[in-house]
C-alpha cells in the first residue's frame, strides 16, 4: 500500500474520527470546534485505555485490540455524525457568528504551521524511542501486547509495572496497525507531530477565550505568546514547552502539552463557574485519558482536579460539584492502587 494512502488512513483515524466522535460531548452548550475535537480524543483515549487494560490481562492479541478500537471508533463517529444532523443549525449559527480573526491570530497560525513543519519533517531523534516505539513495533510485529521486551527480544517474566497502567504505545501500534500497517516510526516521529501539536494550541486557543472572552485581540496575542516562549523553550529538556517541540509523540508529553492544560481548562468551567459550564463527562473522560498518557497522570490527574474542588468548596460552597468531581476521581485513583500494590 502506498505511503499517500497510508498518511489518508492516518488523517482518517486520527482527525476525522476524533472531530466526528466529539460531537455529542459538547453539551448543551455550543461549542467549537477546537472543543469538540479535543473531547472526541478524550473519548478515544478512554476507550484505549479500558480496553488495553483489560485485553492485556487476558493476554490478547493485538489485532484483537485493532478491530475493537477501530469499530467503536466508527460507532462512536457514526452516532457523532447523526448528533451533527441534529444540531445541524446551531452548529451553522455558530460558525456564522464568528468575527473575522485578528491580526496577531493569522500570525500565531504562521508560526505554529511552521513548528509543526519542523518538528515533523525535522523530528528529534530521543532516547526515550528505546522503548516507547520499540515497544509500538514490537506489538506490531508479534502480535501481543506488553508480552515481549523490546530491549531484549524476549517474553517479559512481569508485566512492566511502570508502564503497563499507561499503554500510550499500544495505541501508537493500533493506530499504525489502522493506518495501512504504516510504519509506528514513521507514524510517531512524521504524523503524531502535525496532530498533537495542533492539538496543544486548540487547547492554548480555548484557554485564550477563557482568560479573554469576547476579545478577539487579547486571545490572538495569547496565542502568539503562547506559540513564541514554546519556540524558544529548548533552555531546558525538563520543561512542557521542550516536551512539546522534540518528543511530542510520546505520552508524557501528549499529556504536559495537551492533556493537562484542557483538564485545567475543564476544571476552571466545572468548579468555579456560578453556573456550571459543562457536564461531568469530559471531566471524568479527561481523568483517564491522562492515565493512557503516562503514569504521571495517574498522579497529576486526580491531584490537579482535587486542588480544584477544594478552591471551589472554599469560594462556592457547593459540595455537589465536590462530590461529583471526586467521583470522577475514582479510575484514577483506582489505578494508582493498582500501580502501588504490582510494586
Amino acid at each position: 500500500m502506498g505511503m499517500v494512502v497510508k498518511l489518508i488512513l492516518a488523517g482518517f483515524w486520527l482527525v476525522l474520527v476524533p472531530a466526528a466522535a466529539g460531537i455529542p460531548f459538547t453539551g448543551k452548550k455550543q461549542t467549537g470546534f477546537s472543543e469538540t475535537f479535543l473531547n472526541g480524543y478524550l473519548v478515544l483515549f478512554t476507550v484505549m485505555e479500558i480496553l488495553t487494560l483489560s485485553m492485556t490481562v487476558m493476554k490478547m492479541p493485538l489485532h484483537v485490540l485493532t478491530a475493537a478500537w477501530g469499530g467503536i471508533g466508527i460507532v462512536l463517529a457514526v452516532f457523532g455524525l447523526f448528533a451533527f444532523g441534529k444540531r445541524k443549525a446551531s452548529f451553522l449559527s455558530a460558525w456564522k457568528e464568528k468575527k473575522r480573526p485578528s491580526f496577531y491570530f493569522c500570525i500565531a497560525i504562521l508560526l505554529i504551521l511552521l513548528q509543526i513543519a519542523v518538528c515533523s519533517l525535522m523530528a528529534h531523534m530521543d532516547a526515550d524511542d528505546c522503548f516507547y516505539v520499540a515497544t509500538a513495533t514490537t506489538d506490531v510485529y508479534t502480535d501481543t501486547i506488553f508480552e515481549v521486551d523490546p530491549y531484549t527480544g524476549t517474553a517479559y517474566r512481569a508485566l512492566p509495572r511502570r508502564y503497563v497502567l499507561s499503554p500510550f504505545p499500544v495505541f501508537l501500534a493500533v493506530v499504525s496497525q489502522l493506518s495501512g500497517r504504516l510504519h509506528p516510526a514513521v507514524m510517531a516521529h512524521m504524523v503524531f507531530p502535525v496532530v498533537f501539536l495542533s492539538m496543544a494550541y486548540m487547547v492554548q486557543a480555548v484557554l485564550a477565550k477563557k482568560w479573554f472572552p469576547g476579545e478577539k485581540k487579547a486571545q490572538g496575542i495569547y496565542l502568539l505568546l503562547a506559540a513564541c516562549i514554546c519556540s524558544f523553550s529548548g533552555y531546558s529538556v525538563y520543561n512542557a514547552g521542550n516536551f512539546q517541540m522534540v518528543r511530542i509523540w510520546q505520552g508524557k508529553a501528549v499529556l504536559a502539552s495537551v492533556l493537562l492544560p484542557y483538564l485545567l481548562c475543564l476544571c476552571i468551567s466545572f468548579f468555579l463557574e456560578k453556573k456550571q459550564e459543562i457536564s461531568w463527562v469530559p471531566l471524568v473522560l479527561a481523568n483517564i485519558s491522562c492515565c493512557l498518557l503516562s503514569s504521571m497522570g495517574v498522579i497529576l490527574a486526580p491531584l490537579l482536579t482535587g486542588c480544584f474542588f477544594i478552591i471551589s468548596l472554599i469560594v462556592r460552597r457547593d459540595w455537589k460539584r465536590v462530590l461529583v468531581g471526586f467521583l470522577c476521581c475514582l479510575p484514577s485513583i483506582a489505578l494508582g492502587i493498582v500501580y502501588i500494590l504490582m510494586g
